[in-house]
């Protein structure tokens, strides 16, 4: 070896030097490019993505990439360039071989997978589902096991861009936090119109302490097309053993997916049981359809299952705010489950819906819109969404804690009896009027609420809602507006207020008590008489 003995030499190595030091203390990211679909493993662990033992071929496969990454102390992007025999008709099909090679590696580093970056691709993450073309990159399994999951170190990693397909379990995240998975075809084939058939269980799981992860996101090209699972579209379990921390999700965020949906937006496209659910245990405080904020809503379609929302074992203080249950962005198409929109079986505290502007979900062509059952259900409020076309209640409460729609429950003096959220009484209205409020047209109506100071928490909010056709089946219940009943089992003179144009229909009136107990639906009661003219939320 030549003897360095120039100055200059000496500082440029001893600066080459530094720089690897600084990079490997946490100085800089690090960027590895896949660039075949072979399912080979990195030789050696050095920094440099390579599965070739004599470095003759530069070979960098999605395994030896997770490989580096789990090694490197700070985020590692990996990136998309391939071009070999695995790609057809440019779509480039990764195939793990679990049986010679092992399920892909754990990630236990931060890690930036982005299946845009493959040529050609790059337009997949720009676009609202339905606009997307092919997905160029493909991950996909033998139905066995998992595909990509996030384990502890890997918080603060993004999965973007893959079509993701033909695992046990397609993405999941176990004891991880601060994610986001976003920009992804789960469980379909590259085109996102067809399934595979080979998703025997979930599109995304999510447990043990696996918290503040975004699915989908605020934008149009966030969402993920999560369809075809033989379980359910995406499942937050608090059932797991855990090696450490708890078994409980919490503050994670679903918004703006199509689940249970092609990437159409109108193909129905099923998860077998749940679109989303929460169950195993008392997982707690997620969002659908907002992020953690509350406020920053993005509708997730969510349809052709058993159940659009499935809320069991406990699980309380989910958010679930300005959707499409069981129907299209338009609200028109039949899309339905074929159980409830929202199924609370076993849960508390839960919020559906709201009366700010963006918070209330459209729930449509559903068996019933709202279920809750148990006696330990408590707390769930569900106000100011739209219910259009579900087959029985909007709101029902389950007297005997089943898990079948068993009608309208009738009103009980002093409202003594108690079940799911309390089977708080609904309002009787002796008497509905018409005032003209210079020119601005009111509902005046006599309102009595069964239900003394100790059986309900006072003050009461009693929500009207608008149905514009006849009571013959056709169901359109549309939030109008609220007021609060603050004396017990009084009869009160409250005014209501109407939209624009509306002189007569059909109203109906729900009550939510300080506790945030919501009742079911009072009877429909005929107002003014019926103008024809107004459809579709009155325009």
């Amino acid at each position: 070896m030549r003897k360095i003995t120039n100055t200059f030499q000496i500082g440029l190595y001893m600066f080459l030097f530094a720089w690897v030091d600084f990079v490997w203390a946490g100085g800089g990211d690090q960027t590895l490019v896949v660039n075949s679909t072979l399912d080979e493993s990195d030789v050696t662990l050095d920094g440099n993505c390579s599965t070739v033992p004599d470095g003759s071929v530069n070979r960098c496969t999605l395994r030896a990439a997770i490989q580096e990454a789990n090694i490197f102390p700070r985020k590692t992007i990996i990136e998309f360039d391939i071009n070999d025999a695995g790609c057809i008709n440019d779509i480039c099909s990764i195939t793990v071989d679990r049986a010679n090679n092992g399920s892909l590696p754990d990630i236990i580093g931060q890690v930036e997978i982005d299946g845009s970056t493959q040529p050609d691709n790059s337009t997949v993450c720009t676009l609202s589902p339905e606009m997307r073309p092919s997905y160029k990159v493909v991950v996909q399994g033998d139905s066995m096991d998992i595909g990509l999951r996030l384990e502890s170190g890997s918080e603060g990693s993004v999965i973007r861009g893959l079509n993701v397909r033909n695992f046990l379990n397609n993405i999941a995240i176990i004891n991880s936090s601060d994610n986001r998975v976003e920009c992804n075809l789960i469980g379909t084939d590259e085109t996102g119109l067809l399934g595979t058939g080979q998703n025997p269980a979930n599109g995304i799981i999510v447990g043990c302490e696996a918290n503040n992860n975004i699915l989908g996101g605020p934008n149009a090209e966030d969402g993920n097309v999560i369809a075809n699972q033989d379980v359910d579209g995406i499942q937050y379990f608090a059932g797991f053993t855990c090696p450490t921390g708890t078994n409980i999700p919490s503050n994670n965020a679903i918004l703006g997916n199509y689940i249970g949906i092609a990437k159409d937006g109108i193909t129905p496209l099923g998860n077998t049981f749940g679109g989303i659910s929460f169950w195993g245990g008392p997982t707690f405080g997620h969002y659908v359809g907002t992020l953690q904020d509350g406020t920053t809503t993005h509708a997730n379609l969510i349809n052709n299952s058993i159940s659009g929302i499935y809320i069991d074992d406990g699980s309380n203080n989910i958010t679930i705010k300005g959707n499409h249950i069981g129907t299209d962005l338009t609200g028109t198409l039949n899309l339905g489950n074929t159980a409830g929109g929202v199924d609370i079986v076993s849960g508390s505290n839960n919020i559906v819906g709201g009366t700010l502007p963006g918070e209330s979900n459209l729930i449509a062509f559903n068996s019933e819109g709202v279920l809750i059952s148990g006696a330990s259900s408590s707390g769930n409020l569900n106000r100011g969404n739209q219910y259009l076309n579900n087959q029985n209640n909007p709101i029902d409460l389950i007297q005997d804690g089943g898990i079948d729609p068993d009608g309208s429950n009738p009103n009980d003096a002093d409202d003594v009896d108690d079940g799911a959220n309390k089977l708080i009484n609904y309002p009787d209205i002796t008497g509905v009027t018409l005032v003209d409020s210079g020119g601005d047209i009111l509902v005046e109506a006599d309102v009595f609420v069964d239900a003394t100071s100790i059986n309900a928490a006072y003050p009461l909010v009693i929500d009207m809602y608008y149905e514009e056709e006849t009571n013959s089946g056709i169901q359109n219940s549309l939030y109008v507006s609220s007021v609060s009943y603050d004396m017990p089992q009084n009869v009160s003179n409250e005014i209501f207020d109407l939209p624009d144009g509306v002189i007569g229909g059909y109203l109906r009136f729900t009550v939510t008590d300080d506790e945030g107990n919501t009742s079911e639906m009072s009877p429909s009661i005929a107002f003014g008489f019926i103008d024809l003219i107004f459809k579709n939320d009155f325009e």
